[in-house]
């Protein structure tokens, strides 16, 4: 580069420099950068996919990402530019490697076990009493949390083998997104009364042989096991007995060594019925007919109807239409969370109000309808969402039995006008397909149970277990990849080695040429 050339660029730096200093921060300070480590594909990203491009279109059209509309509101309301570094992952475990690895983050959005976790080995800092203040015009998620929500965080304890340790939920977490497991099944092919009577049986009914899937992770399948080995236990529970809860989440949570053992045999079972183990797939094979029942978390089983509903598959090409439902299993299932945290280090102030901006009620139906997961804000505007998606008129049905009142006065509590959280739902929307995904019923809820975080020494013996049970595993279609692998290998060697020996491999004489003999020595 010429002298002439940089003598110009130095004069263009500093005739921008005013400019450069009064875009960075008009108000006097530096740019805040906020790191958000999420779920991939877990907050609204604008566009066509956004609530607000179906429903609230600006006047250009357009529909921008709910982090873009953050940024905009903290510089308003708090007189300070924000800028949102945000990235994504793919599992619980994935999130944990990259904080060992030395990853820094100012808010990370893992499940109940992993806030548990990261607790335990002392990675996060609590929230401020602060962000609890329901009388600070900004805290919008104390306000609009779910009282179900609140309670559940405010009475898990964060070690509960450890007495010594009161610290919750709630000192840690704040809540995102929630929802329970079931199986999403095609009643075309599954009895129901069937299905009801195996439960999570079904996944070593010989009937399903091929037909079904459970998820590629040790916690939920180790879950599954659990509630087949002891249902005769938990079915023998009292569940108005006010210890109800306790009693299924110690059942639904035991490691010791017998358990362990006896589980192992039945994951085995399951792993001789099962069609595969799958993380994401499970969506694409029940919509497309490959399998006839789904291991499923209820966002994803809402996203199996509503694609089957629509006959589409997920690249939104035309598929054959079919109804799938959503089965809860009546002896319990499981009850998750994932829920926002600060590791230590984190920009509270920034980290805080991100959450707080998230759990405004127009901004928790915005991810929701992106993300078709439920929110664990409440609050009117989501109460009419929910109506919105789901009521009917009774007056439209010939028989009272084609409809129900579906009361969820149990999770919007005193976020709504008293009275007014119910409405007329269609009955088999409300018992068996995406109404009963989306917000079970607070029966539904009672028999369901949270996945502690087992502790290293449970943690190491269920992993060997699961390592035990995938080494055994190996699809047809990977015997025969290893098999012509190995065949193509030796193969090769033997061209290598002798190769020039043999007739077939040599390229043949030129014109006028024959080819000779060698002779041995």
């Amino acid at each position: 580069m010429t002298k002439k050339r940089i003598g110009a660029l130095t004069l263009a730096a500093l005739a921008l420099t005013p400019t450069l200093l009064f875009t960075a921060g008009c108000s006097g300070e530096e740019t805040i950068v906020l790191r958000v480590f999420n779920w991939e594909e877990y907050i609204d990203e604008g566009g066509e996919g956004s609530y607000q491009y179906d429903y609230e279109v600006n006047e250009d059209g357009s529909a921008p990402p709910i982090i873009e509309d953050f940024e905009v509101w903290y510089e308003e309301t708090y007189g300070t530019p924000i800028r949102v570094e945000y990235s994504t992952f793919g599992t619980n475990e994935d999130m944990y490697n990259q904080l060992q690895l030395g990853d820094t983050y100012d808010l990370l959005c893992p499940s109940e076990y992993m806030i548990m976790k990261l607790a335990a080995e002392d990675y996060l800092q609590p929230y401020t009493e602060d962000f609890f203040d329901p009388d600070i015009e900004e805290n919008y998620y104390i306000r609009n949390v779910s009282p179900y929500i609140r309670e559940m965080f405010e009475s898990n304890r964060i070690n509960r083998k450890d007495e010594n340790d009161s610290s919750t939920w709630s000192d840690y977490a704040a809540g995102y997104m929630w929802g329970v497991t079931g199986f999403v099944y095609n009643p075309e092919f599954v009895n129901e009364d069937e299905l009801a009577a195996l439960g999570w049986d079904a996944m070593r009914a010989p009937q399903y042989r091929n037909r079904v899937t459970t998820k590629d992770n040790v916690r939920d399948s180790y879950f599954v096991a659990l509630a087949i080995c002891y249902r005769d236990e938990i079915e023998a529970l009292d569940m108005s007995a006010p210890d109800y809860g306790t009693r299924l989440a110690e059942i639904m949570n035991r490691t010791d060594d017998e358990t362990i053992a006896r589980v192992e045999e039945i994951m085995r079972e399951m792993d001789e019925n099962i069609y595969g183990y799958e993380t994401d797939t499970g969506k694409a094979d029940i919509v497309s007919g490959r399998i006839w029942l789904n291991f499923a978390w209820s966002g994803d089983a809402v996203y199996a109807m509503d694609l089957a509903e629509a006959g589409e598959d997920e690249e939104g090409n035309e598929a054959e239409q079919a109804l799938l439902n959503f089965f809860i299993p009546e002896e319990c299932a499981n009850l998750w969370f994932d829920g926002w945290v600060m590791p230590k280090g984190a920009n509270t102030q920034a980290a805080q109000a991100f959450v707080n901006f998230l759990s405004r009620p127009d901004n928790a139906v915005r991810n929701m309808y992106y993300i078709g997961y439920s929110g664990v804000i409440a609050g009117e505007e989501v109460l009419e969402y929910v109506k919105d998606c789901y009521s009917v008129d009774p007056e439209e049905y010939e028989s009272e039995e084609e409809y129900t009142k579906y009361d969820l006065s149990y999770f919007f509590g005193d976020t709504v006008e008293e009275g007014t959280a119910w409405f007329y739902a269609d009955t088999v929307q409300a018992t068996s397909r995406q109404l009963h995904a989306h917000y079970p019923t607070l029966e539904v809820t009672q028999r369901c149970a949270v996945m502690d975080y087992y502790g290293e020494e449970a943690n190491e013996a269920i992993n060997e277990l699961w390592s035990r049970i995938k080494s055994e595993t190996l699809d047809t279609w990977a015997i025969v990849v290893i098999c012509v692998g190995i065949v193509l290998v030796i193969a090769a060697i033997l061209l290598l080695k002798f190769g020039n020996k043999i007739d077939f491999f040599r390229l043949p004489p030129k014109k006028g040429y024959k080819r000779v003999k060698q002779q041995n020595c």
